[in-house]
């Protein structure tokens, strides 16, 4: 008997709010248990990032081969990786041990919430070229994706659906692409698949501050990808969807996008920064029992 297991491959954020510190928090609110190869150390509060400091490549792809050396892994999730040294070593690492990482789902980390690059040019360049031909699922952001074909960004449900195919293009099964930036009361993600395209809409968080929704996010759907993978190991995949995983992906995101917005509707409360008007913190606590 074991747990889903998920290794994530992200930068560490001081205030926790994303990299993969939100990746462990969001496996473990999930019922998933968490591994991590450390891509890069960023100074970073509710304030903005101060400065990012990236790994050596061998030294992230050390990381990688111990960790497949000895945990069986259900999924992998890859956020920022912060250089194209980085980016060769996950890619190399992939290439290495593909059978062994299960599905995999790539967040393109490129810029934090509050505009600090936080990869270089070099380094989007190569996560475009190498990486992006090998992974599973791509959730992109609209400003993630028009940088990943060397677009303008979308203005329209139909210009992220075309960017959507085009990304998909380039190897990966699914490509969700989030549309928060467009206007309306709803926010709609346009989500690319085997089983064809759809168009996932939720309530806009009003005067949402929050950091570490978009990771969040592709850290729940590797979760749910390995909860999957265990179904599976006990013989018990048709009873969450005669399609099985493929055709089940509308699914899985639709449940990793409840997880998001519950986190973040339940966080508008919290008072934990000492900087006024920041960004803050998902609440990943929403599935600790509270009696």
């Amino acid at each position: 008997m074991r747990p889903p297991l998920v290794l994530t491959i992200a930068a560490s954020e001081t205030d926790g709010a994303a990299g993969l510190q939100a990746d462990l928090k969001t496996f473990t609110a999930l019922g998933v248990y968490g591994a991590s190869a450390v891509s890069m150390v960023t100074v970073v509060s509710a304030a903005g990032v101060e400065s990012t400091h990236p790994l050596p490549g061998d030294l992230v792809r050390r990381q990688i081969d111990a960790v497949v050396g000895d945990l069986r892994l259900d999924a992998t999730k890859i956020g920022a990786l912060g250089s194209a040294a980085a980016v060769s070593a996950v890619a190399g690492a992939v290439r290495a041990h593909r059978k062994r990482l299960g599905p995999i789902v790539l967040d393109p980390v490129m810029v934090s919430a509050d505009g600090s690059p936080l990869i270089t040019a070099e380094g989007a360049a190569a996560l475009g070229a190498e990486l992006l031909p090998l992974v599973d699922v791509l959730t992109p952001n609209m400003a993630e994706a028009a940088q990943l074909l060397g677009r303008t960004l979308a203005t329209s449900i139909d210009e992220i659906r075309e960017q959507a195919l085009a990304l998909q293009a380039k190897g990966p099964r699914s490509v969700l692409i989030t549309g928060g930036r467009l206007e309306g009361e709803d926010v709609v993600d346009v989500l690319v698949h085997e089983g064809g395209t759809d168009l996932l809409r939720a309530r806009r968080v009003p005067d949402r501050r929050v950091r570490g929704a978009g990771t969040t996010l592709s850290a729940a759907i590797a979760a749910q990808l390995a909860r999957i993978a265990e179904f599976d190991r006990a013989g018990e995949l048709g009873e969450i969807g005669e399609a099985g995983t493929d055709d089940d992906m509308v699914t899985i995101v639709a449940s990793a996008r409840e997880f998001v917005a519950s986190a973040t509707e339940n966080a508008q409360e919290w008072r934990i920064s000492q900087h006024e008007g920041g960004f803050g913190p998902v609440n990943h606590l929403i599935t600790l029992d509270k009696d």
